[in-house]
C-alpha cells in the first residue's frame, strides 16, 4: 500500500485565524514500506529505531491513544524493513506524515476506519502525537490527510470533512496548476511564530481577517464548484495579498518571479504551506506558465 504527499490548496497560515483550510493528497509523490538486506537496512532506515523507542515510551506513559503492535514493528526492523519514499523532506509535502500514516495503518491493534468521519479529531490527535518525534508538536492535519486519503476541509473550530472535489484542470481547460520548487529546505514553525508574531500589530491582523480570510474561503468554494475562470481571479488576488502580507515568507530568488506573474496576468503564484522555501503553489493559463512547472495534471482523490 502506497501513502502519498500531501498538498494544502488553500488556507496557509489564515486557519489559525478562523479561515477554513483545504488539503489533499498529491500522488506526485509517495512513499511505502519495503524491506532491504539487513547490512544495508540501517543507512535506509534512519531514524525508525528511535522512533519506535519514543513511540513506546508515549504507549507505555497512556498518551499515545491506540496501542501499536511495536514488537512486531520492532522485528520487522531487524528484518530489513525501511520507508522507500521520494516526498521530498522540508518542503511541507507531508513526509513525515506519510510515515505516521503508514506505521498507523500496518501496526494500530484496532485502528480508527477511515469512514469513522465522528472519529476524525480523535485520529488526528493520535497521528499529531505520533509525528511529535519528528517536529516537536504537531496537529496531525498531515497524516491525516495521508490517512484518508481524500480531500479534506479543516474548519478553525476543529471539525473536520472529507469532499468529494471536481478534477484538477486540465491543459483544455485553459487553466492549469502547478508546483516550483524552490530548492530550499525549511521547517514550518518559525514561519508560523512570524505570522502568529505579525498578528499582534492591529493593521495586519485587520488586512488578514477583512481581506485575506474572505477571500479564501471565496476560493475554496470556486474549486469546489469547479469554476476555473472564477478561481483564477481569485488565484490572482490571494497571490496580491500573499506578496504584501506574506513577503518574508517567499524566497528572495523567488520574488520577481512572482511580481512578473502578477503584472502579465498569465499566473500566479502562493505558498504553498507555511513558505520560506519548499514548493510555491501556482494557477496559470494554459501555454503561460514558468518553464520550470511541474505540473498536477492528476484529481488528487482517492478511488
Amino acid at each position: 500500500m502506497t501513502f502519498s504527499s500531501k498538498l494544502l490548496l488553500f488556507g496557509e497560515h489564515t486557519i489559525l485565524r478562523g479561515s477554513a483550510a483545504l488539503a489533499l493528497p498529491l500522488p506526485l509523490f509517495s512513499g511505502t514500506w519495503a524491506y532491504s538486506t539487513p547490512e544495508n537496512a540501517p543507512a535506509l532506515q534512519r531514524n525508525l529505531e528511535e522512533w519506535c523507542q519514543y513511540l513506546a515510551e508515549q504507549q507505555s506513559k497512556g498518551a499515545l491513544g491506540v496501542e501499536l503492535d511495536l514488537s512486531r514493528f520492532r522485528e520487522d526492523l531487524a528484518a530489513g524493513l525501511y520507508f522507500d519514499s521520494n516526498i521530498p523532506n522540508g518542503y511541507g509535502a507531508g513526509s513525515s506524515g506519510a510515515l505516521c500514516a503508514a506505521l498507523y495503518a500496518r501496526y494500530a491493534l484496532q485502528p480508527i476506519e477511515r469512514t469513522d468521519a465522528a472519529r476524525y479529531p480523535e485520529l488526528k490527535r493520535i497521528l499529531g502525537q505520533m509525528e511529535s518525534f519528528f517536529h516537536g508538536s504537531s496537529s496531525g492535519t498531515d497524516p491525516l490527510i495521508v490517512y484518508l486519503n481524500q480531500p479534506v476541509l479543516l474548519q478553525a473550530d476543529g471539525s473536520i470533512q472529507t469532499l468529494e472535489v471536481p478534477d484538477w484542470p486540465i491543459a483544455s481547460d485553459g487553466y492549469q496548476f502547478f508546483l516550483l520548487d524552490t530548492s530550499i529546505q525549511r521547517s514550518t514553525a518559525p514561519w508560523v511564530n512570524l505570522f502568529l508574531e505579525r498578528c499582534n500589530e492591529v493593521a495586519y491582523l485587520q488586512s488578514i481577517q477583512q481581506e485575506l480570510i474572505p477571500l479564501t474561503e471565496q476560493a475554496i468554494a470556486g474549486f469546489r464548484a469547479g469554476d476555473w475562470p472564477g478561481l483564477f481571479e481569485k488565484w490572482e488576488n490571494l497571490s496580491a495579498l500573499q506578496k504584501v502580507n506574506f513577503a518574508p515568507m517567499i524566497p528572495e530568488s523567488f520574488q520577481a518571479l512572482w511580481a512578473e506573474g502578477l503584472k502579465g496576468g498569465h499566473f500566479a503564484l502562493k505558498l504553498c504551506g507555511a513558505g520560506g522555501g519548499g514548493f510555491l503553489l501556482g494557477m496559470g493559463r494554459t501555454g503561460h506558465l514558468p518553464s520550470n512547472a511541474i505540473l498536477l495534471e492528476r484529481i488528487a482523490n482517492s478511488e
